[in-house]
């Protein structure tokens, strides 16, 4: 990917154009997703970061395992908490309690201002030069209202839509668990057109695996069917459904549903680190799960769906068909 990456920007304006025209996709999210492969790829071959952080979230759900057709511009990631020194009795594990949780937080935040960026900074530098460079114009930085959140503005060659900015975000958390896992290949699409202009067209990642990113959503529609009526739902939220319902159609499903000790073991990790009574966590067993949006959110859900289809680069199917999908699933869970 390296290639691409250093080539001329007439060329490589030309590989994501012409990719673009032959999948029908704008030029823009063909060049976006060719950066977040190349980011990955980076990430997942640097020494210092090997077996510590894990790939997660919507983007894996299309990137890795080609579940939905949902473009995520952010790259989600864990950051192991026993690389910051939580370990034996200062593990999460052993007792999480509100200052235990502080202190997990500002080692995270100390490590992304401090280790992670420096190191990734000079990666990005030995390959695309100078950040002050012309001809390969990039940024790394964190974001001033999310110390989580670090900012690769990538040199950009192709005309944008208002929806997608030229940058990738990492997110970083220490919160998630690393099991399961395994190690996964992914590519950009501009691979499956032009094959020959790539020496690197592949990369692998660690991430987590499909069966814990369903139970993971799944339990987030859950939270949602129990959403007070005084707190609005949050912009974005029609993703979920969307994800949910798309791997309701795939053999994840299967998979998932033959595991429900995973659904326990998701369940008990949201109630120790994201704790909301509301949530009724509780009720998220076989019986009384909850996977439709209540009569209360589901006008919202349905507006918010309309706006993020822009972000499907397949066929969207409409809110209507989710709910019939997330119907039949939620019978499945259930049973």
């Amino acid at each position: 990917m390296d290639k691409v990456a250093t080539m001329a920007a007439n060329t490589r304006a030309d590989l994501f154009r012409e990719t673009a025209a032959r999948r029908r996709l704008p030029p823009g999210l063909v060049e976006k997703d060719f950066w977040v492969c190349w980011v990955l790829k980076h990430l997942f071959s640097i020494d210092a970061f090997v077996g510590h952080l894990l790939f997660k979230g919507g983007t894996t759900l299309s990137k890795v395992f080609h579940l939905t057709e949902r473009f995520s511009e952010d790259i989600d990631l864990a950051v192991d908490w026993e690389m910051l020194g939580f370990v034996g009795t200062r593990s999460p594990h052993a007792e999480m309690s509100k200052s235990k949780q502080a202190k997990l937080l500002v080692e995270c935040q100390k490590y992304i201002a401090g280790e992670f960026i420096d190191t990734v900074q000079q990666r990005v530098a030995s390959i695309l030069g100078d950040s002050g460079s012309t001809a390969t114009s990039w940024e790394l930085s964190i974001d001033s209202d999310d110390p989580h959140s670090v900012h690769f503005r990538y040199p950009s060659v192709v005309e944008q839509l208002g929806y997608l900015k030229a940058s990738v975000v990492l997110e970083l958390g220490t919160h998630a668990e690393f099991i399961p896992h395994d190690r996964y290949t992914i590519r950009p699409l501009a691979v499956d057109e032009f094959t020959n202009m790539f020496d690197e067209p592949n990369c692998r990642v660690l991430a987590i695996t499909a069966e814990r990113s369903f139970w993971e959503k799944a339990t987030i529609l859950h939270q949602e069917f129990h959403r007070p009526k005084d707190k609005p739902v949050p912009g974005g939220y029609s993703r979920h459904y969307y994800d949910v319902a798309m791997m309701g159609r795939a053999d994840v499903k299967q998979w998932a549903l033959a595991d429900m000790e995973l659904l326990a073991r998701v369940v008990s990790h949201k109630e120790q680190f994201y704790p909301r009574r509301w949530a009724r966590y509780d009720l998220a067993v076989a019986g009384s799960f909850c996977l439709l949006p209540s009569n209360v959110c589901a006008d919202a859900i349905r507006r918010d769906y309309e706006e993020m289809k822009v972000m499907i680069f397949g066929e969207a199917p409409s809110f209507d068909e989710i709910l019939a999908t997330l119907k039949e699933l939620e019978k499945a869970v259930n049973q």
